[in-house]
């Protein structure tokens, strides 16, 4: 089959639980280079945190970042798109999870995505302490009135609390907002929120455009909530095994993050 694209989630596709790549997984992408198929990171992960990450020379040829909200290209480093949330979008979340008394943090712009800003009102909120103690140089204290004029994202943890992924979804229906599970305990919920026009399919798409690379000639793999755009996206998609079980249900099944499962599903339809 002929596939010029190939898209894959960091955490819990790629990287394996202890945060490393395998070198069967690292060599797979250093073939797909060879063969001339780009190959792009699409991730949740702000910019700082995939550049802490991964070398500079890992062998990528693009990055999707915030979950589409920027695409950096990984050889020269160059930020070739980002979007943004405007203040009053801004405002419209923070007064969602103000009514709803949830816990949250608003990211600066990009490329200052990981300083940030920090709002408890949850006393159950562990998960997104240990979340920000990871940036505890970039953070602060968030004042009501000093709202910035843009942000790339605004994270409101909501536990296990599913629902509370709907609410927010009906009160900000003008926003992007997309449900994953915490990098940090793996098991927390978090609801993110973006410009309407961020996801990791548009990030994909427009690579996809730049390069003239059709639809139908891409391949992804993830493994949360926050993938499935990229899987509905892409004409062959898989899904780790220790992916969401309702991402299963609909997706291609590979062997799990700690054992290759990149590479395994990519020898699903092409020779590598």
């Amino acid at each position: 089959m002929s596939i010029k694209l190939v898209a894959f989630d960091l955490d819990g596709t790629l990287l394996s639980d202890n945060k490393t790549v395998s070198e069967l997984d690292k060599q797979t992408l250093k073939e797909l280079g060879i063969k001339g198929i780009v190959r792009v990171a699409a991730t949740g992960r702000n910019l700082f945190s995939i550049q802490r990450l991964l070398r500079t020379d890992f062998p990528i040829d693009f990055a999707v970042f915030s979950s589409g909200s920027g695409i950096i290209n990984w050889k020269s480093k160059e930020v070739l798109h980002k979007n943004h949330l405007k203040e009053a979008e801004i405002i419209q979340a923070i007064d969602a999870f103000m009514r709803n008394n949830l816990s949250f943090t608003v990211h600066l712009p990009i490329p200052k995505t990981h300083y940030m800003y920090l709002k408890l009102q949850d006393n159950n909120s562990v998960d997104l302490k240990n979340y920000t103690h990871f940036y505890k140089e970039y953070l602060s204290e968030l004042d009501l009135n000093k709202i910035p004029k843009e942000a790339t994202q605004l994270i409101a943890l909501i536990n296990n609390n599913k629902e509370m992924f709907t609410i927010l979804s009906n009160e900000l229906a003008n926003l992007k907002v997309v449900l994953t599970t915490s990098p940090i305990d793996n098991s927390s919920l978090w609801v993110e929120i973006f410009n309407k026009n961020v996801s990791k399919a548009n990030g994909l798409n427009w690579i996809c455009n730049k390069l003239q690379i059709k639809s139908k000639e891409t391949f992804s793999i993830g493994n949360d909530y926050n993938d499935l755009d990229m899987l509905n996206f892409t004409q062959h998609s898989f899904v780790v095994k220790n992916g969401k079980e309702e991402l299963k249900q609909m997706f291609s099944i590979s062997q799990s993050n700690n054992e290759n499962g990149f590479t395994f599903a990519l020898q699903q339809v092409i020779e590598i």
